[in-house]
């Protein structure tokens, strides 16, 4: 069994201390395998409950409730001890409290090579050599792309949400990104008002730690690791528990360039464990500077008024429930279905800029919600690497959420036009499933919690408004503000949305997940991030600024 190391100051650390990770592709073929796997390591009377006395098997977390379904649909699992032995994939590492502080201790050692704005001889890292640096390690990871899909497949990611991410990240698009983004962080003079010169920059806030989601580590991890670096911080990447080893994976590749191109060793560094153990960690310690998390609002505000108190900078990116509007007689409706099926169920819905709220015109709704049942119903379930598959399982906390969801709005009136179920990965209905048909729900009104609540899973509300100013009021009646596409042949309407609409990111007529290389990625208004929108150099730098008097030398002569 491959074994993950951890990354400290240049080198991968065998701590000895093991998670066990599982080859998912087969225990979504078999999820009684992992129910299995997690028996194994639960305590005997929770394996005796488990097996002779399902009723008492708690009630309240998504983990708890999946138990409950597992056992009361397919029993208790039988497997042997070599059949679970197959299971297990990889040895992730965890760390140690020991490299943890390596780990900081080396960021801090480290991050002064990393910055050096006025290009002094031997002072560091200028702005140029990072922007070179960063973007050879883009192109040694799109090198890796055998590698990075072989493990993602292990992980339970299709190879075809993996591809969509994998064209984000084409070469002269990544190129572009890289050097704007750098441009964002160099010198700015102007000057003085008594003749002499004034500079700006942006400085790195020194130990910078990124916690990478789930639902997108490695798109979000590039996006975080190339910022960070630029930005001239020393970073250590935390990975999602859930799917450790492609993070695990990207930060090996940077590591390995960047040294190669100069970067100092503590310029990347993976740590695994707890997310929750170390973020409480590095919120207690003078070394980190910043902090990147990804994840839900409730969570993330109180991380954020926490970093505050501890003189942390936070860059958040947290929950959103887009609203997209469809409006106009001469709308392309059949374009629009396929943008809209794309922007809401592409890895079964769990992305933060997916279209969570649909309105549309009263007089397009009835053939618009046709065409995306019938886009809905192409998608696939399956094994991740069956490339015709686009639908992921949903993550559990999502899964529930969801379940609860839709119950609460069919009580109150909604009617569901196609899905509506769990699945397993044959396509077979099946009430302990680990998939959800993508789901399509009419009659919808604002009060109910999918209109509410953030949907992180493949279901779509649809509501049929009769003025543009009624759409508006819906869209912002929501405490969150990420993104809000519009899809209208009305330029008037496109402006007055991109106006009045209480989001950072406003899409207009085109694929809802459009990323623009040049755009801000991060940021929000409401709980999806209170600070609108930003690029990530701005976050993980801040504003210094000098007066030089008139006369004065400053610059190299």
């Amino acid at each position: 069994m491959k074994v993950y190391p951890i990354l400290v100051d240049g080198e991968e650390v065998d701590t000895g201390q093991y998670t066990i990770f599982p080859d998912m592709e087969k225990v979504i073929e078999d999820p009684g395998l992992g129910i299995a796997l997690q028996m194994r390591g639960a305590s005997v009377f929770n394996r005796f409950v488990f097996s002779r006395l399902p009723g008492l098997i708690p009630k309240g977390s998504p983990e708890m409730r999946y138990l409950r379904d597992y056992r009361k649909h397919h029993g208790v699992p039988k497997h042997t001890k070599d059949e679970l032995d197959e299971v297990a994939y990889a040895k992730v590492s965890l760390s140690r409290e020991s490299d943890i502080n390596r780990a900081l201790d080396a960021g801090v050692r480290d991050h002064k090579a990393l910055f050096n704005p006025f290009k002094e001889p031997g002072m560091g890292l200028t702005l140029e050599e990072r922007t070179e640096a960063v973007y050879k390690a883009g192109i040694a990871l799109k090198g890796r792309y055998k590698d990075v899909a072989e493990i993602s497949v292990k992980e339970g990611t299709p190879i075809r949400t993996l591809e969509w991410t994998w064209e984000l990240f084409e070469q002269k698009a990544y190129r572009q990104s890289v050097d704007y983004w750098g441009q964002l962080l160099d010198v700015i003079e102007t000057p003085g008002g008594d003749g002499g010169k004034n500079y700006r920059f942006r400085e790195p806030y020194g130990v910078t730690c990124l916690f990478t989601p789930y639902n997108s580590p490695i798109a979000l991890g590039i996006w975080s690791f190339t910022s960070s670096i630029l930005a001239g911080n020393s970073t250590i990447l935390k990975p999602p528990n859930k799917v450790p080893l492609s993070s695990i994976l990207l930060g090996r590749i940077y590591m390995e360039t960047v040294m190669e191109m100069g970067l100092p060793p503590a310029a990347v560094q993976v740590l695994t464990g707890s997310g929750k153990q170390l973020m409480h960690r590095f919120m207690a310690d003078s070394r980190v500077g910043a902090i990147v998390w990804y994840g839900d609002s409730d969570r993330g505000l109180e991380l954020w008024a926490d970093s505050i108190k501890k003189r942390i900078q936070m860059a958040p990116e947290l929950a959103g429930s887009d609203a997209c509007l469809v409006w106009g007689q001469d709308v392309d409706l059949q374009s629009a279905a396929k943008m809209i099926a794309h922007a809401r169920y592409l890895g079964s819905g769990q992305t933060c800029m997916s279209v969570k709220r649909l309105l549309v015109q009263n007089t397009l709704h009835d053939e618009l919600v046709r065409l995306i049942v019938e886009e809905a119903e192409k998608l696939q379930v399956g094994l991740p690497s069956d490339p015709k598959v686009s639908l992921p399982p949903v993550g559990l906390t999502a899964l529930y959420l969801l379940i609860d969801q839709i119950e609460d709005a069919v009580t109150k009136g909604a009617k569901i036009q196609t899905g509506g179920y769990r699945c397993n990965y044959l396509d077979e209905p099946d009430p302990a499933g680990l998939f959800y048909k993508p789901t399509v729900l009419t009659d919808v009104t604002v009060d109910m919690r999918v209109m509410q609540e953030e949907v992180f899973a493949p279901a779509l509300p649809v509501v049929s408004v009769s003025s543009v100013d009624e759409a508006i009021r819906i869209a912002n009646g929501s405490r969150y503000g990420l993104r809000s596409p519009i899809i209208t042949d009305s330029a008037k309407t496109r402006r007055q949305w991109a106006r009045e609409i209480e989001a950072a990111g406003i899409i207009v007529g085109q694929d809802p997940l459009y990323y623009d290389p040049l755009m801000p990625h991060l940021g929000g208004y409401k709980d999806s991030g209170i600070i609108g929108g930003k690029y990530f150099t701005e976050m993980l730098t801040r504003m210094k600024y000098v007066h030089v008097g008139p006369n004065v030398e400053f610059t190299q002569t």
